[in-house]
Order: C-alpha cells, then sequence, then structure tokens
C-alpha cells in the first residue's frame, strides 16, 4: 500500500507544529521575495527575505526526521531533504549576490553560475522549484483519509508553485500551508501521550 493506513505513527505533535510554522515562514519569505529586486536588494542590515525562506526550511527538518521509513516516505524523505538542501543553496547563493554592489561583478557571477549545469538548475530553478515543492505534497497524500480537504489544497498550492511564478508562489505556498493545517487537524493538541 503505497498510502499510509493511519496517522497514530506520523511525526509528533510539535514537529507537526514547527512543519507548519516553517511553512508560514517560508511563505512569508516569498512575500519578500516578490516585492521585487530593489526591495530584497535595499533590504538593511540583512537579507529578511532569504532569511525567512532559509529559517523556514530548516523548521522542516524534524518532521522529516519522524516520518515512517515504509510507503510512500521511502521516496518522501529523500526527495524533501534534498529539496531542502536546494532551498539552503538558493539562499547562500542569493546571499552572495545580495553582498555585493550591483555592476559587472554581479552580472559576471550571474553568467558564470547561469552557465554551469551542477550549480544553476540544482539551487536555483528545479530543486528549489520543482522537487521541493513535490516533496511537499507527498506526506500529504498519507493525511487523505483524515483530511481530504487538506490534501487536495495542499496538491492545488503544489500544482501553484511549480507552474506559477512570482505571486503565484506566494498563493501556492499560502494554500499549502492551509492545507497541512487542515491534515494536521487544525494543530490542535492531543492526548499527552502523543506529544
Amino acid at each position: 500500500m503505497i498510502i499510509q493506513a493511519g496517522t497514530d505513527d506520523f511525526p509528533r505533535y510539535w514537529d507537526r507544529v514547527l512543519f507548519v510554522a516553517g511553512l508560514a515562514i517560508y511563505t512569508a519569505g516569498q512575500v519578500l521575495i516578490n516585492l521585487g529586486r530593489d526591495f530584497v536588494e535595499a533590504q538593511t542590515p540583512i537579507d529578511f527575505a532569504h532569511w525567512l525562506l532559509l529559517l523556514g526550511v530548516l523548521f522542516l527538518i524534524p518532521f522529516t526526521g519522524r516520518l515512517p521509513r515504509r510507503n510512500l516516505h521511502l521516496l518522501t524523505i529523500p526527495l524533501l531533504i534534498a529539496g531542502i538542501a536546494a532551498v539552503i543553496g538558493m539562499c547562500l547563493i542569493d546571499f552572495i549576490f545580495w553582498s555585493l554592489p550591483a555592476g559587472d561583478l554581479e552580472n559576471r557571477l550571474a553568467s558564470e553560475l547561469i552557465a554551469t549545469p551542477s550549480i544553476w538548475p540544482v539551487f536555483i530553478t528545479i530543486g528549489p522549484n520543482h522537487v521541493f515543492s513535490l516533496a511537499l505534497m507527498l506526506p500529504s497524500l498519507s493525511w487523505y483519509r483524515a483530511s481530504r480537504a487538506g490534501t487536495a489544497l495542499v496538491v492545488i498550492g503544489t500544482l501553484t508553485v511549480m507552474l506559477g511564478v512570482q505571486w503565484f508562489n506566494v498563493i501556492g505556498y499560502a494554500v499549502l500551508t492551509l492545507g497541512y493545517g487542515l491534515n494536521f487537524n487544525g494543530l490542535r493538541p492531543p492526548d499527552r501521550a502523543d506529544s
């Protein structure tokens, strides 16, 4: 069976809370990114947009580590780890661009990175957008029986992110976050034995 039969051995309550909080923080970072390049480059003293993206994905790690090692999650775990790594790499690259003065050096670096297939697609285009988004959708399928609406929202949010650009990413991640909130029963605290 590919989809999990029950949710009894799923990540603990606080791992789910961190996961949804991470998605919300990541969505906030997407909002700042979509305010435009000039806005991102003008942020001081740090690049708040990419720090939010980075912190958001770091909050996803405990949940990932507690997924059961069977069924659909045998694919989900490595994909989610790869997606998180891709987002971290993207943030590092964008931190470097943020720190450089606009001009010839920045343009030459961008040209070199775009021409390097082991960097640009992995950390800028395919990894953070497609691998990360797909990996975020897969765990939701295990909650299909608990919340069909939540799983449907996660799938819609994922497709919006994968097929859209700019503000569609914000909408997609917001819908995805809402879907996980429904999957996790509105994040209501469970009995003490489950936390």
